[in-house]
C-alpha cells in the first residue's frame, strides 16, 4: 500500500473517531501551547493514549469510549497522531507491503509507537 493512501486511511479514521471539528479544535488548541506544554501534555497522557486506542481496537465501539475521555487526552491524542504520523512519513515514504488495509488498523498502528507496544507486551 502506498503511502500517501495509508496516510489518509489513517485521517479518515482519526476524524471518525473525533469528528473532524473535533481534530482541528484540538489542533488550534495545540498551536495555541507552547511545544513544552504539548510534550508534557503526551508525556502526562502516554499510557491512558495507548490504553484508549488499544481498547478502539479491541472493542471495535470508539465512540463510547471518546465521549468518556477529558479534553486534555483527546488533545493528546491528536498531537501524537500528529507526530506519529510525521514519523511515519519520513520512515516509510514508499509504503508498506502487505499492511491490513482497515483504516482503524491503520490508525492504531500510528498512535502506537513500536517502543510503546514492546513495552506493553513485555
Amino acid at each position: 500500500m502506498k503511502a500517501d493512501d495509508i496516510l489518509n486511511a489513517s485521517v479518515q479514521a482519526m476524524k471518525s473517531l473525533l469528528g473532524p471539528e473535533s481534530v482541528t479544535a484540538a489542533i488550534k488548541r495545540a498551536r495555541g501551547r507552547d511545544n513544552e506544554t504539548n510534550v508534557a501534555l503526551l508525556d502526562t497522557y502516554r499510557l491512558q493514549i495507548n490504553d484508549v486506542v488499544r481498547s478502539i481496537r479491541e472493542t471495535g465501539e470508539p465512540h463510547g469510549i471518546i465521549r468518556e475521555i477529558s479534553i486534555d487526552l483527546k488533545d493528546a491524542r491528536v498531537i501524537r497522531y500528529l507526530k506519529n504520523r510525521e514519523m511515519f512519513k519520513h520512515t516509510f515514504s514508499d509504503g508498506i507491503e502487505r499492511i491490513d488495509p482497515d483504516p482503524a488498523s491503520i490508525w492504531g498502528a500510528i498512535m502506537i509507537s513500536p517502543q510503546d507496544e514492546a513495552e506493553y507486551s513485555g
